[in-house]
């Protein structure tokens, strides 16, 4: 199993509790937080150009709003624009020094780009901010202190990780992802009844969290408790089916269990994920080295897609899309991915996205034909095949899907060769 520390997401503070050093009129405050209120939820949904527009909305209303200047810099540092995210976090710092979480982000920041000893020496300027917490927040100062630690975990400082786990949950100990982090830590060095524990305690707290089900398993296979290893395993293999160290485990655990017919198959199932996990891999390294490279993004999406891994995947068409925003193949791909996951509406918003910037793309009026007809809507699927025929008039999917519309005895594919076959 690979131990990225980072694997689960990085703890992004959404809020903050602020004053406002320099003031602007209260009706323009509030209606700018209430357009932060909106980029947030564009940002949870992966829509950055969305985000840093209605940012820029909320900026005209108050210029010198630190909040504005955090969203940016929250947004930037999503999408891998990692010296604009640090930019914008010292620009609140500027407008108010005692803003709340900043350092912690601007850690955060610096680690995404592996910076650790950077990444500590901010965390540590939170840690120091937030002596003065009030007693019914001290649970906010666990954040930076789970955070120092997994920058120590990448500098294999295993003492001060140790130190830092215990102390983020002496102040919060319902804290299931430094549970779930201090476990892996104990897992490497051994201390498997420990980590044991901390695996469990995250479950406890999060049951739906399939990563923190499959480390558990993981380590009851270690400990020889193949049996009640098993259900926990199956589980992440079945929703996880792109998870090497599940299908290993799982095989292991059922060699042990003489169980060989049936271990033989989730091991050969293991080799084959840990193949498409190296190219994943790779791609990943050249995103990090190449952020502004959009192409490198799309194929890091692509793979992503093509092992099942759509919520990754849509992030990082979104970040291409960011950066390449007149791109219609990668815009076409996020359409494409919005039907996969069984969302017709958004493949329907997106579609009509790309035929307002160019409405002579026969395949983009092809797939959002094919995409009505999936929503039983037949009369729009017939105006948008007609559409394509307008701009290929002998396009034969076109008319394949239209005869079938129109009942004549051509037979379709049952699912749409324009969009099955989409090649990337």
């Amino acid at each position: 199993m690979l131990k990225p520390y980072w694997y689960a997401a990085l703890v992004l503070l959404i809020c903050s509790c602020s004053s406002q050093p320099i003031e602007e009129p209260a009706e323009a405050v509030a209606q700018s937080e209430f357009l932060l209120l909106q980029a947030n939820e564009a940002l949870r949904q992966n829509e950055f150009d969305i985000a840093l527009a209605i940012t820029d909305s909320a900026q005209k209303l108050a210029p010198n709003s630190a909040n504005v200047h955090f969203m940016r810099a929250r947004v930037n540092s999503e999408i891998g624009q990692w010296e604009k995210a640090e930019n914008s976090y010292h620009k609140v710092l500027e407008l108010d020094p005692n803003y709340r979480g900043v350092w912690n982000n601007l850690g955060n920041n610096t680690f995404r780009q592996q910076k650790f000893e950077k990444a500590i020496a901010y965390y540590q300027k939170e840690i120091a901010r937030n002596v003065k917490l009030p007693p019914d927040r001290r649970s906010e100062a666990a954040i930076p202190y789970y955070q120092l630690g997994r920058a120590y975990v990448e500098l294999g400082k295993v003492d001060s990780a140790r130190s830092s786990f215990e102390r983020a949950l002496a102040y919060d100990s319902l804290y299931a992802l430094c549970h779930f982090n201090f476990a892996l830590l104990l897992e490497d060095e051994g201390e498997l009844a420990p980590a044991l524990a901390h695996a469990q305690r995250a479950w406890q707290i999060e049951p739906p969290n399939l990563e923190y089900r499959y480390l558990l398993g993981e380590l009851l296979v270690k400990l020889q408790r193949y049996e009640e290893a098993l259900s926990l395993l199956q589980e992440v293999a079945q929703q996880w089916p792109w998870h090497h160290g599940a299908h290993y485990n799982l095989g292991q655990a059922l060699v042990r269990l003489g169980r060989q017919e049936e271990a033989q198959k989730f091991l050969a199932e293991a080799e084959r994920v840990r193949a498409q996990d190296a190219k994943i891999e790779h791609l990943e390294n050249t995103v990090r080295s190449l952020p502004n490279a959009p192409m490198a993004h799309a194929a890091l999406a692509s793979a992503f897609r093509r092992v099942g891994r759509y919520n990754d995947a849509m992030h990082a068409y979104k970040v291409a899309a960011h950066l390449a925003p007149t791109n219609m193949e990668i815009q076409n791909n996020i359409a494409i991915l919005h039907l996969i996951k069984g969302d017709t509406v958004k493949a329907i918003q997106q579609y009509q996205r790309i035929m307002q910037y160019d409405p002579t793309l026969v395949e983009v009026w092809l797939n959002l034909g094919v995409v009505y007809a999936l929503a039983r809507q037949p009369q729009a699927a017939r105006a948008a095949w007609e559409n394509a025929l307008k701009y290929q008039p002998n396009h034969p999917l076109a008319r394949k899907y239209l005869a079938k519309l129109a009942g004549t005895p051509q037979r379709a594919a049952s699912v749409p060769e324009a969009i099955a076959n989409k090649r990337e």
